[in-house]
C-alpha cells in the first residue's frame, strides 16, 4: 500500500497526528546503515537476532532487490528510507489497524514487517521514476506485478469499471496486478511503463477506458477478456508475479550457497540437453518457477528437469541441498544416470520429472532411482523394473504400492497439460513415501 497526498499536506498532517497521539506515529528504529540507495532502520522490538542479521545482510538484501528490479523498471538513483518493524509498529506507523505495510512516497519511506518487501519497494521505485499518483488500480497493480516469490495469484472475473473506480483495496491489488502483468507479458515492460506514466490520476471508469484505448489501440473490454478465463465457471487459472531473472544461474556440482540476502533465487542454467537434479534442503520443496509467471511451477522434494532452450526462462527458489547435471531423464534406459535419494528425502514425498513438452503420443522417459532405505512407490510410473531389460516377468505395474530398495528403473510418461497458457513443459510425479 502507498500513501500519496501532497507533500505539504503529508508533512503537516503527520506532525499534527503525532502530536495528537493518534493516526500515524513515528516508526521506532535503530539505524543500521546506509548504502547507495537505502537507509535502513530496525525496530528494537524485533530483537537482537533480527538486528544482527540486518547489520550483516539487510542493506545487501535491499541492494540485491534494487539491482534485479532496475533491469525492468530502469529507475534513477535515489535514497529510500526503510523501516523493518514488528506488525504492531507497522500498523502504528501506517496509521491503520488493518494495514500490513505502507510507503510514504513524498519522503520515500517504507514501513514494513518484511525485509525486503517487493510490493512496497515497487511503489517507491515507481515514484522515483516519475512523481505522480496513478489511480490505485494501476499503482497497486504495478506493485503486484514484479517479485520473485512464486506465490500464486488469482484473477477473479468481475467487471472492470468497479475495480477501476475503487480506492486502495484488496480488489485493486488482485485485479490490478493480474491486469498489469497481462499487459507486461503482451506488450513488454517498456511500453507498459510509458502507459503507466501517462495513466489517469482520477478514478473515472470512462476516462480510464478512453485513455487505455487511445494508448494501446485496443478496447478495454477486449483486454479484460484476455485475462478473464473464468467465464466457463470450470477453471480458475493461477499465475505468479514476473521475476526479472537477472541474478546469476545455478552452478551444478554440489550444494549451492544459501544466502537469501544476496542470492534470493537462482536462474535455471541451460543444461545443454542433459537434465538437472535438484534436491530440496531438509525436506523443503524445490520450486522451479517461470520468470514470466505464466507457466505452472515445477515442484517436488526432488526435481529432475530436462528442459531445452525452447521453454520459458525459469528460476529456482532457495533453499537447495544439492544440484547436479547429468543424464537423469533419458529417452532410452541404457543411458540413464542414477539419482540417489538421500536419507532425509522423505520428510515430504514426491520426485517430479519435468521435460520439454513432448510430441503427440506422450513417449516414455526413463529414470533410475537409488535408495538405501526401504521406500514405497505409490504411483506415477508406467512400469518399474530391476534392470533396463524391462523383462515383463520381472517388472511391476504402477497401479499398486511397491516397496523399493537399491536400484530401480522407472518408465513413465509425463503429462502435457491441454489447458490454455500451459504449453511448455510436461510433468510426472513419482509418489514416494
Amino acid at each position: 500500500m502507498r500513501w500519496s497526498p501532497s507533500a505539504n499536506a503529508t508533512a503537516i498532517a503527520f506532525a499534527i497526528l503525532i502530536a495528537g497521539g493518534c493516526g500515524p506515529q513515528a516508526p521506532p528504529g535503530t539505524f543500521v546503515g546506509e548504502s547507495a540507495h537505502f537507509r535502513l532502520f530496525v525496530d528494537p522490538a524485533l530483537g537482537a537476532t533480527s538486528l544482527a542479521w540486518a547489520q550483516a545482510n539487510g542493506l545487501a538484501a535491499l541492494e540485491t532487490e534494487w539491482s534485479d528490479v532496475e533491469t525492468m523498471l530502469k529507475m534513477p538513483d535515489g535514497k529510500i528510507t526503510y523501516y523493518w518493524l514488528t506488525d504492531d509498529d507497522v500498523r502504528a506507523a501506517c496509521g491503520d489497524s488493518h494495514e500490513g505495510a505502507c510507503t510514504w512516497e513524498q519522503r520515500l519511506e517504507i514501513d514494513s514487517p518484511a525485509l525486503p518487501n517487493a510490493h512496497e519497494l515497487t511503489h517507491a521505485y515507481m515514484y522515483l521514476r516519475k512523481q505522480r499518483h496513478p489511480i490505485p488500480f494501476l499503482a497497486e497493480g504495478m506493485a503486484e506485478s514484479i517479485a520473485c516469490d512464486g506465490v500464486p495469484n488469482y484473477f477473479v472475473g468481475v467487471p472492470w469499471p468497479g475495480v477501476v473506480a475503487t480506492e486502495e483495496t484488496s480488489a485493486s491489488m488482485i485485479q490490478g496486478g493480474a491486469f498489469l502483468r497481462s499487459l507486461i507479458r503482451r506488450f513488454g515492460i517498456d511500453a507498459v511503463l510509458r502507459y503507466y506514466d501517462q495513466g489517469p490520476e482520477r478514478r473515472d471508469p470512462a476516462l480510464f477506458a478512453a485513455n487505455f484505448e487511445s494508448f494501446w489501440g485496443v478496447a478495454l473490454d477486449d483486454a479484460w477478456r484476455q485475462i478473464d478465463l473464468t467465464s466457463s465457471g470450470t477453471y480458475l487459472p493461477t499465475e505468479t508475479k514476473i521475476c526479472p531473472c537477472s541474478l546469476p544461474p545455478l552452478v551444478p556440482g554440489g550444494p549451492p550457497v544459501d544466502d537469501r540476502a544476496r542470492v534470493p533465487y537462482w536462474r535455471l542454467p541451460d543444461a545443454g540437453g542433459a537434465s538437472l537434479a535438484l534436491t530440496g534442503m531438509g525436506g523443503n520443496t524445490v520450486q522451479v518457477l517461470d520468470c514470466a509467471g505464466s507457466e505452472p511451477p515445477i515442484e517436488g522434494e526432488g526435481v529432475l528437469a530436462r528442459l531445452d532452450a525452447s521453454v520459458a526462462r525459469r528460476y529456482v527458489l532457495r533453499p537447495l541441498a544439492d544440484v547436479e547435471i547429468g543424464a537423469y531423464v533419458t529417452d532410452d534406459c541404457a543411458s540413464v544416470a542414477p539419482y540417489t535419494l538421500g536419507p532425509g528425502f522423505f520428510a515430504l514425498d514426491g520426485l517430479t520429472i519435468a521435460v520439454t513438452r513432448p510430441p503427440a503420443g506422450r513417449p516414455p522417459v526413463y529414470v533410475e532411482v537409488v535408495t538405501a532405505n526401504s521406500v514405497t512407490l505409490r504411483g506415477g510410473a508406467q512400469e518399474i523394473c530391476p534392470s533396463c531389460a524391462f523383462d515383463q516377468g520381472a517388472c511391476q505395474p504402477s497401479n499398486v504400492s511397491v516397496s523399493l530398495m537399491g536400484t530401480t528403473f522407472v518408465r513413465l510418461a509425463p503429462y502435457a497439460s491441454t489447458l490454455p497458457g500451459y504449453p511448455d513443459v510436461a510433468q510426472a510425479e513419482l509418489n514416494l513415501r
